[in-house]
């Protein structure tokens, strides 16, 4: 009779397995707290593999994102999955037991142009390309709660009158869990030196201190710009300090 029992038990528990990895990834998602701001469009698979016609996260959009689980962290009570989509990779964690879900190994990628999304009525027109790094990000109860990566601007710079004008790569480090944000600035051998520190909160409260200078000299138009809005301190070196508040629809996109 004990024999009976165990294999019977190991029937259960294969049947069990089975079914949890056929499950529609549909059911999961109905069930995985995610921000308000996610949604998914043309989602077909399995928990184990599958693809999303669309991801879209505010204005945003992943396309043609695939997914793949990943086996080594069901020891740890947790989904985990490999992320691919049109813009980068990623790797994506939910926690089980409270519904917690983990970002890490991200990387998104878009043209500065996009910054006319999230900023609108700029009064320049960014090129470039947006580099996004997440190394890790925590998400509780569908809000961020700790966010460590870095952004890259690729080829950063403006169009004026039909002519971009190119001033290199520069880079914004953030680090920092729930109510302020570590940033770090500075230049990836660049037209410009730059270096410089800031907070950022999650109320939106500001606070920078960026130096701006080069060895060489300043091409005029660029010139122009900085006397618009850092103040001279020295020969081609400038200071940007400023302290301030985000406007409500920026801060719900970031933080909300």
């Amino acid at each position: 009779m004990k024999k009976i029992w165990k294999y019977l038990l190991f029937f259960l528990l294969c049947f069990a397995f089975a079914l949890a990895v056929n499950l529609p990834i549909r059911q999961l998602l109905a069930h995985i707290k995610l921000p308000d701001t996610v949604a998914f469009g043309g989602v077909e698979g399995t928990v184990v593999r599958g693809w999303a016609r669309e991801v879209y996260i505010e204005q945003f959009v992943l396309r043609d994102v695939s997914y793949r689980f990943k086996p080594s962290c069901l020891p740890l009570l947790k989904l985990c999955f490999q992320i691919e989509y049109e813009q980068g990779v990623g790797r994506v964690a939910y926690d089980l037991l409270n519904g917690d879900t983990e970002i890490s190994q991200a990387r998104f990628e878009y043209q500065a142009a996009d910054l006319a999304v999230i900023i609108p009525n700029l009064l320049v027109q960014p090129v470039g390309l947006l580099e996004l790094f997440v190394d890790d990000m925590a998400i509780v109860a569908g809000k961020p709660a700790a966010l460590n990566g870095r952004l890259i601007w690729r080829d950063l710079g403006v169009e004026e009158e039909g002519t971009p004008l190119n001033l290199g790569d520069y880079q914004v480090d953030f680090s920092g869990a729930l109510q302020k944000y570590k940033l770090k600035f500075n230049d990836l051998d660049a037209s410009l030196e730059v270096d410089g520190k800031g907070d950022l909160g999650l109320d939106g409260r500001y606070d920078l201190d960026i130096k701006i200078s080069s060895a060489d000299a300043i091409e005029p138009r660029v010139k122009s710009a900085l006397d618009l809005f850092a103040a001279k301190v020295g020969y081609n070196n400038y200071r940007f300090e400023q302290s301030g508040q985000l406007p409500p629809y920026i801060t719900r996109q970031l933080f909300q």
